[in-house]
């Protein structure tokens, strides 16, 4: 049985990264395909970022937990010292799914922020993880030159309005179950057995 599942994300959230490899391990053995949709978690933040401490006053408080929260289950996460803007990141995610880069696009993103404390809001950064994954510098140009990846990000937005989706991370398996937060593989793989009542 194939398993499409929808992933609504934003690459600010340490959650999402964690699951997303939660799923990822779980391809051995289920024939699983992720559909990410970028859900902007923060779009109040300034277009090139925010420092951490500015946006968040108990920043430091928040880097001690992410770190050790992390180093619980293997990562070492980085001190975040800044905040950024995702839209423009979200946006080439969107358009990574169509050059069937998504993956490899979104585990940069996820650990350029979170292991690295690069700014992904900014373009020239942005443009060096798509450059990683094979997606050049005049694709990006061509993604903000549009509206049409902006458009896709409200239409996600849209979408989890009307079903009463508040926050990140959500997955939607095969548009019947819905998984939310950073769950065990035992609990992906009871959804799973589900669908196959």
């Amino acid at each position: 049985m194939k398993y499409q599942i929808t992933m609504f994300s934003d690459f600010q959230c340490p959650y999402c990264y964690i699951a997303k490899g939660t799923v990822d391990s779980l391809r051995e053995e289920y024939d699983i395909e992720i559909n990410f949709k970028g859900y902007e978690i923060h779009p109040d933040i300034p277009e090139n970022g925010i420092p951490s401490k500015d946006y968040f006053p108990n920043a430091k408080q928040k880097n001690v937990q992410l770190q050790e929260f992390g180093r619980q289950i293997g990562y070492e996460f980085a001190d975040i010292t800044a905040m950024p803007n995702s839209n423009k990141a979200l946006q080439v995610a969107e358009y990574a799914k169509e050059v069937n880069k998504s993956d490899a696009f979104n585990t940069l993103m996820y650990e350029a922020f979170f292991f690295k404390d690069i700014n992904i809001s900014l373009i020239p950064e942005i443009k060096k993880m798509a450059l990683l994954v094979g997606i050049s510098e005049a694709e990006v140009d061509y993604v903000f030159a549009t509206n049409k990846y902006k458009e896709i990000l409200e239409s996600n937005k849209i979408f989890c309005s009307d079903n009463k989706i508040t926050s990140v991370l959500i997955f939607i398996i095969n548009n019947k179950i819905m998984v939310i937060g950073a769950q065990s593989a035992e609990n992906f793989k009871s959804a799973f057995e589900q669908l196959k009542l």
